[in-house]
């Protein structure tokens, strides 16, 4: 069982956000993927396990899962809300001892149910905030990453590259 989870409510994601809003109402699944590749650029940093739900709620089906670069995906099933889904597993994966459940959502009636059942919470603007430092941090690092890198030709003086030439073509002899 891993420690620290991250649950997120995926279309109160995409609702906070001002550009992914607008590409939902063109394409959703664009929508989604754009904050799926976010959070798991995160995942690595946030925690062991991350869980973003999205609402399946007016399509029918039995819900779905599957992974996404180390994401848990969870499509709710049919009339089941991500609300409704994120409270009963929080309920299910506390374990005051073990666990810290952090839960991103800006839906107040879920704030109150995941409090009583011992989760975190952080806004999904909060959320937002946070991954876009983590861009930062990470391009930072890439940065300082190729700066010290060695080089890749080592400076040689004609004289030696003369001698490498003469050996090359196998006519080293004096």
């Amino acid at each position: 069982m891993k420690d620290r989870y991250l649950i997120i409510d995926g279309y109160n994601m995409i609702g906070q956000s001002q550009e992914l809003s607008q590409i939902a109402q063109e394409n959703l699944e664009e929508a989604r993927d754009q904050l799926l590749t976010a959070i798991a650029n995160y995942n690595a940093v946030i925690a062991d396990e991350v869980v973003c739900v999205f609402d399946a709620y007016e399509q029918s089906g039995t819900g779905s899962e599957y992974m996404y670069h180390g994401v848990k995906i969870i499509f709710t099933k049919e009339k089941e809300t991500a609300d409704s889904f994120i409270e009963k597993y929080v309920y299910d994966l506390y374990d005051k001892h073990t666990r810290h459940i952090t839960v991103v959502t800006s839906d107040m009636s879920e704030q109150h149910a995941i409090f009583g059942a011992g989760a975190y919470r952080i806004s999904s603007r909060e959320m937002w905030r946070d991954l876009r430092e983590n861009e930062i941090l990470v391009s930072k690092k890439l940065d300082g990453f190729n700066e010290r890198k060695p080089r890749t030709r080592i400076e040689l003086s004609n004289e030696i590259l003369e001698e490498f030439e003469k050996i090359r073509r196998g006519n080293n002899h004096k």
